[in-house]
């Protein structure tokens, strides 16, 4: 039985060993499939990360251009004529013979002129430049390398420069202008001039409305042309759908407009032509109409679109105009003040004033083209106050970006004698009268360029307004004017006190000739009023700069007085120990390096014991002391 049970587990031994090694491979396999499907995944999305950063792809080796750069535009032009051409003339020279053979030579030679643009515009691809990692790459070996491996290069690009014409030595192909049709490739950048175009014109919608025309115009083309090639190949006169049989004796432009006139009424639906008669004829005719029903809700969204945006501003002005009656009917208005809000309303729109200013400059727009906006729209402006003129270029910069726009219609008040000053103001566009208490009285007309109200938002000390408005000011038609808020200035005054020195100076002058100055006073009154005029936010934002100042100075004083007192100590203990006043009464067992002083470890003890005696006796919970 021993026996009998050996062999068993012999055999069964035997039986898993064959089992692993005909097994174990594939588990083996199976498993290092799912640590390659896992590597894989970890690597994944390193794939779609961006080549490194290199220094020598970002400078400049040759010529590059940039395609933000207007010569790119003008090339883009260049080569949409070529594309143009192209497109419109090869069919037009292939289903009209006569107009081939005509001007053979011209065609010929303007095939050449533009293929030759064709390979100039290759050129000029493989040296445009873009950005990496938000820089411009300028290296022209990275372009070139680039583009001529590219998908575009090999599958449209060159595709479109491949010399078909050489054909024309087959007497079946010898100047058929269709065998060209490959140059229609390069489309791609008719595209590009049409996309680069509408973002820099000032006229979208007009410039959009073109390119609608356009298209329509081009498949009217095909189509014409089309319709001609199956007139011939069924025979002119052969049924009342084709052309008559007379159209042999026409000439080229006379057949190229009934034909263009004949496209023109199918495929906008809007005509009467003939009915088709072959079955051929019947599926031109079928497929013309499904295109020119596309054509037809294409040209009907497009100008849609574009007249809804056009009108969007005066929708939004109706908007709120009929909001606005709503609310005066509810609140029973009478009419008298109902008609002057709606002129208000259409003296917006009309003049375009509808934009909010603010909503434009803060923008997409990053903060320095902010700025540079605002300079170019406000500077001009702010130079014509008398108070700005001697002070830095950056304290003007940083008070444009303050000026606000205001709006006032006629009759409006801009302020009244007596009032708080609070903002200055500078007329950009109408006319301003400083009238008498009772409005009827005007004493001065302030044109367009002058600025009032500077002085009272100043806080001049000695004036004795104050800060009070001297007269009535009211706007005589409709008036465009621009704001600086006293909270605005002094924010921005602060941080530069040379000019505000000389500011204050120039108002304390002013002042002195209408002897409204009273030199006694000193400046305190004005810095109590400055700090009254700041809001909330600032005031805290001040007392927590001004808690942090005092906590470096108390850091920096109770560390000069530690650092004084630790000298005094041990002056004091050289003293007594040169006299013999006084022995050391602490030995260390431990060997201390002769380079070290001992004067550190009367410091450490010294700091040891009165850190707990500072702290105990620190007057403030916001002191921090070195540990």
């Amino acid at each position: 039985m021993e026996i009998e049970e050996q062999q068993i587990e012999s055999s069964n031994s035997k039986f898993k060993k064959f089992r692993k090694r005909i097994f174990h491979p594939i588990s083996r396999y199976r498993n290092k499939n799912k640590d390659e499907q896992q590597a894989s995944l970890l690597q994944e999305p390193n794939k779609k990360t961006d080549p490194p950063i290199r220094n020598e792809d970002y400078e400049a080796t040759g010529f590059v251009i940039d395609p933000q750069n207007y010569l790119y535009h003008y090339w883009l032009g260049i080569i949409s004529i070529a594309v143009a051409y192209n497109l419109l003339l090869i069919p037009a020279r292939y289903a009209f013979d006569d107009m081939d053979k005509n001007l053979r030579i011209v065609w010929i030679s303007l095939d050449y002129i533009f293929d030759a643009i064709y390979l100039i515009d290759i050129f000029l691809q493989s040296r445009t430049g873009h950005f990496s990692h938000g820089l411009f790459v300028r290296n022209h070996h990275v372009l070139s390398r680039k583009y001529f491996t590219s998908y575009q290069f090999y599958i449209r690009d060159l595709l479109s420069i491949l010399p078909t014409d050489l054909l024309y030595l087959n007497r079946r192909f010898r100047f058929m202008s269709i065998i060209r049709s490959n140059r229609f490739l390069r489309i791609h950048r008719l595209y590009e001039f049409q996309e680069l175009t509408e973002s820099r014109t000032r006229f979208p919608n007009t410039f959009r409305v073109g390119i609608l025309i356009c298209l329509t115009l081009t498949l009217i083309h095909w189509n014409c042309c089309v319709y001609f090639l199956i007139c011939q190949h069924l025979g002119f006169g052969s049924d009342e759908w084709v052309l008559p049989e007379s159209a042999h004796n026409e000439t080229v432009a006379m057949l190229y407009t009934y034909c263009f006139y004949w496209s023109t009424l199918l495929l906008s639906t809007i005509g009467d032509v003939p009915l088709p008669v072959k079955q051929s004829e019947y599926v031109f005719v079928l497929f013309d109409y499904f295109i020119g029903v596309l054509i037809f809700a294409t040209i009907i969204g497009n100008l849609g679109t574009m007249i809804s945006s056009q009108n969007l501003s005066r929708q939004q002005v109706s908007q709120k105009m009929d909001e606005i009656k709503r609310y005066m009917k509810f609140r029973s208005v009478n009419r008298k003040l109902e008609r002057k809000v709606i002129k208000w309303l259409d003296y917006l729109y009309t003049n375009r004033q509808v934009l909010n200013e603010e909503n434009v400059l803060n923008s997409d727009l990053s903060i320095e083209l902010r700025k540079d906006l605002a300079i170019k729209v406000h500077l001009e402006s702010l130079q014509q106050v008398k108070l700005f003129n001697d002070c830095e270029p950056n304290l003007l910069v940083e008070l444009v970006t303050k000026l606000t726009p205001i709006f006032f219609g006629p009759g409006d008040y801009i302020c009244r004698k007596g009032d708080i000053g609070k903002e200055m103001y500078i007329i950009k566009r109408g006319q301003l009268g400083v009238v008498s208490d009772d409005g009827k009285t005007t004493f001065v007309t302030l044109k367009e360029g002058a600025v009032f109200g500077e002085i009272s938002i100043l806080n001049i000390p000695g004036s004795k307004n104050g800060n009070r408005r001297t007269a009535n000011v009211k706007s005589i038609g409709y008036s465009d004017l621009y704001t600086l808020r006293k909270e605005d200035l002094w924010l921005v005054l602060d941080n530069y006190p040379e000019s505000l020195a000389k500011i204050i100076e120039k108002g304390k002058s002013i002042l002195r000739k209408d002897n409204l100055l009273d030199e006694t006073l000193t400046d305190s009154k004005r810095y109590i009023e400055q700090d009254q005029l700041l809001s909330v936010q600032n005031r805290i934002k001040k007392l927590v700069d001004l808690d942090k100042s005092l906590n470096d100075r108390i850091t920096k004083f109770l560390e000069t007085y530690v650092d004084s007192i630790r000298l005094f100590k041990q002056q004091l203990s050289k003293l007594e120990y040169s006299y013999g006043a006084r022995k050391p009464s602490v030995s260390l067992s431990c060997n201390i390096p002769p380079s070290v002083s001992t004067l550190c470890l009367h410091d450490n003890l010294w700091r040891y014991i009165n850190r707990d005696n500072i702290l105990r006796h620190a007057s403030a919970p916001f002191l921090t002391i070195d540990q």
